[in-house]
């Protein structure tokens, strides 16, 4: 850990002595340090909770002054901050998108038939019965009566349908002090002991398998920065810049899927080592360059750019063959080879470097195939092996509205917090339909909710959720005991036994549930 000299001397101005500001600098800039609770702080000091209050109410006291100083040069800050993004800005960014309800309404109501008779009956007895619902929960409906066969409805039995729909709603709900927690880790622990080691079979890509079962699981609530194999479903936009059909497409498709996916040397060209000669022959193989659309001279070009060193063709329209020799970056150097050879290592060195060359896509887009077409729409979509989302999204002729990845964290970085929790959502209840087990959504929702109330995704465990509980308890009977118990005995840290957990290891009723209220016992007067 580095310590913060900034950070540092901020808080040794503000008074505090350097023993403490020395450990609250810890690799930690201010804006870490000013939002510390006061038994966060004593925990990091080692020190008492006294102590502890002091150093809070000075950081406090002197966030205040600096909002109110902060407020009178505000606009001057953002004018320069502008000014610096413009000059050091070189790469084309997306323009920000303005937002517009009326497109955004569409978007949600995209698989919703609103022109459906029973989407209007169901929709006019809500309003008759002033019991609201949104457009989903009635596409739902509306589904759910289709299965069943039924066309139309009677006023009577659409009004019976929007009564127990909303009945249902209104049970859904949850009872003051009950201990969702609990029944969340019951309601996803009992099924999940069914769940096996299974992988999923990814269509049209031999010898790769996608991640399902248990270890999918255990990838989300761990929040895995890269999960094990990391997916992508890429849609297309309905016309390419030039106005002509796109999604429906399947040639126009595959090309921006052979666009898309990272072509290495290895992948168009054999590679010989000459050793006596000491140079490097690649020996282009037609047909993966007409699977990648690309051509000889192509290639050269490339390597040419990327090595900063002569590539010598058979060919210099249609080359078949292409040799490469080791710090000869001019053709006029050959003369002098003879003289002046490279060397074996240099020659291992370049051949190293050519194999994991990229030549063509978007890196970490492994591989990139073309799904469909759509049964009713006649839509095709591109399925790859490997996440970018950031780049792929900014590739043309691209949907980013509907292009998804398994990738939580990638979520997180280019959408925010609220899309990386949708999407936490969406994995564990596709992991969990995979596997065939029924949980309630709610339970679902309880979950995302925890691992992104901080404003980041946070694992369930040590060093995300369970570790940064207030109760002294409850994190040590997660792990690490010891080290939990003799830290709050040090530094005279408190328990409230508010929570479950700490109630059950000291043996009293849990403040939930029945356990919420005191009742006292008042007899009447004789």
């Amino acid at each position: 850990m580095v310590v913060k000299s900034a950070t540092k001397k901020k808080l040794m101005d503000l008074g505090i002595e350097e023993e403490y500001a020395h450990k609250l600098a810890d690799d930690k800039k201010w804006d870490d340090v000013k939002v510390l609770t006061s038994s966060q702080i004593a925990q990091i000091c080692g020190t008492d909770s006294g102590t502890a209050t002091k150093i809070f109410e000075v950081m406090a006291g002197s966030s205040k002054a600096a909002q109110r100083a902060a407020a009178r040069i505000d606009k001057t800050l953002l004018r320069r901050k502008a000014a610096r993004r413009s000059r050091s800005s070189k790469r084309a960014t997306l323009p920000i998108q303005t937002y517009d309800s009326e497109s955004k309404m569409i978007q949600i109501l995209r698989d919703v038939d609103v022109e459906s008779e029973l989407y209007s009956q169901l929709t006019d007895a809500s309003v008759k019965l002033n019991a609201p619902m949104s457009p989903r929960i009635i596409n739902d409906l509306v589904n759910a009566l289709i299965a069943r066969g039924e066309t139309k409805l009677t006023p009577s039995k659409a009004k019976k349908v929007v009564t127990s729909a909303n009945e249902h709603l209104k049970g859904s709900r949850v009872d003051p002090h009950e201990a969702v927690g609990i029944t969340t880790a019951q309601s996803i622990g009992e099924p999940g002991t069914q769940m096996t080691m299974r992988t999923f079979h990814y269509a049209g890509v031999a010898t790769v398998n996608v991640t399902q079962g248990l270890p999918r699981i255990i990838e989300i609530v761990d929040a895995r920065k890269v999960p094990k194999t990391p997916t992508m479903r890429i849609y297309l936009d309905e016309n390419n810049a030039k106005g002509k059909p796109l999604r429906t497409n399947q040639k126009l498709v595959q090309e921006i899927a052979a666009g898309l996916e990272t072509t290495t040397t290895r992948d168009i060209a054999n590679i010989d080592v000459d050793i006596t000669q000491r140079h490097i022959i690649l020996s282009l193989n037609n047909a993966n360059l007409r699977v990648k659309k690309m051509n000889g001279a192509e290639v050269r070009d490339k390597l040419s750019r990327a090595l900063r060193l002569f590539v010598q063709a058979d060919n210099d329209d249609k080359p078949k063959t292409l040799k490469i020799i080791p710090g000869v970056a001019k053709e006029e150097e050959l003369a002098t080879l003879s003289s002046d050879p490279p060397t074996y290592t240099a020659l291992l060195q370049l051949e190293e470097k050519i194999k994991k060359l990229r030549l063509k896509g978007l890196p970490d887009i492994m591989r990139a195939n073309v799904q469909g077409p759509n049964a009713e729409t006649g839509e095709y979509y591109i399925s790859t092996i490997g996440s970018n989302l950031s780049k792929v999204s900014e590739y043309a002729g691209v949907d980013r509205s509907r292009t998804y990845t398994n990738n939580i964290t990638e979520i997180h970085a280019y959408l925010g917090i609220e899309a990386a929790r949708q999407a936490i959502i969406n994995e564990m209840l596709l992991t969990l339909e995979g596997a065939g087990l029924d949980v309630d959504v709610r339970h679902l929702l309880m979950v995302a909710d925890v691992m992104t109330s901080e404003g980041e995704v946070r694992a369930i465990g040590r060093h995300g959720v369970s570790g940064t509980k207030h109760s002294i308890l409850a994190r040590s009977a997660f792990e690490v005991t010891v080290t939990h118990l003799l830290r709050a005995g040090i530094i005279g840290e408190r328990d409230e036994l508010r929570g479950v957990t700490e109630n059950i290891i000291v043996g009293q009723p849990v403040a939930l549930g029945t356990g919420s209220v005191d009742l006292f016992y008042i007899p009447e007067d004789a």
